[in-house]
């Protein structure tokens, strides 16, 4: 069963309530979405992207081998590398923004429901998440001989692509920097979509719980309210109430 398939169970059972997001305007790009509804496409959305992510490294993988016997990349090599390259920088300016929204909704529902304390500090883990994957980007883009810093935007690192483009020792150089960077991308939209689950379970378990709650409310009081036009109420004392007093 799917994450999202089970999300979708859960909410339908529960009839959770429902967190607007801030300003009515959504987060991370999901204009108007409610908290139940942002669960199920930020994990819908990891799980495309990690997909992704590894055809791009299959992909890319396979053009570093065809192009350790030859001297140079042929253009038609390159022209299919730079089309995976440019996915691969997308993909992770996506994850980027998704651990950042990921975060958002997490600040919401803390926001919504001051009670709720869990376990683990989810937002720590997304910013290490951050901090990791940088870093980790940055590492391989430095094993290449390629200056970090011309890769800090998605639009800066396909100019930098462009031009390496330019000489076949450039080429290559990216080539396999876009192939380690493929491989850790997918390692780590992974482990962000451990996070998401961990996080999204605990947020639903208290929901469940707070529905229980009010739920048991609900009858009670309505219980009480029976009872008492029912006539059947007592006091305390076990003595009856007002008009519904027994002689």
């Amino acid at each position: 069963m799917t994450k999202s398939f089970r999300l979708l169970l859960m909410l339908s059972a529960l009839a959770v309530p429902s967190i607007a997001m801030a300003g009515g305007g959504g987060l991370g790009g999901i204009a108007g979405a409610t908290f139940p509804e942002q669960i199920i496409q930020e994990s819908t959305s990891v799980s495309q992207l990690a997909q992704q992510a590894q055809q791009v490294r299959n992909s890319l993988q396979q053009l570093v081998y065809q192009a350790q016997n030859l001297k140079s990349l042929p253009q038609n090599l390159w022209n299919q590398a730079y089309g995976d390259l440019n996915q691969l920088t997308n993909i992770a300016s996506q994850s980027n923004g998704l651990s950042y929204a990921m975060q958002n909704v997490n600040g919401a529902f803390q926001s919504e429901y001051p009670s709720y304390q869990p376990g683990q500090n989810y937002d720590q883990q997304y910013q290490q998440w951050n901090t990791t994957t940088s870093n980790s980007i940055a590492a391989a883009l430095q094993q290449q001989g390629l200056q970090t810093s011309n890769f800090a935007t998605q639009q800066q690192a396909l100019a930098a692509i462009n031009a390496a483009s330019q000489s076949a020792t450039g080429r290559m150089q990216v080539l396999q920097a876009g192939n380690q960077i493929a491989a850790m991308q997918v390692t780590q939209l992974q482990q962000l979509g451990q996070i998401e689950s961990a996080n999204s379970d605990a947020q639903l378990a208290y929901l469940k719980q707070q529905t229980a709650e009010k739920s048991a409310s609900d009858a009670a009081e309505t219980q009480a309210y029976q009872s008492w036009t029912s006539g059947s109420v007592v006091t305390p004392s076990g003595q009856g109430y007002g008009q519904f007093s027994n002689p």
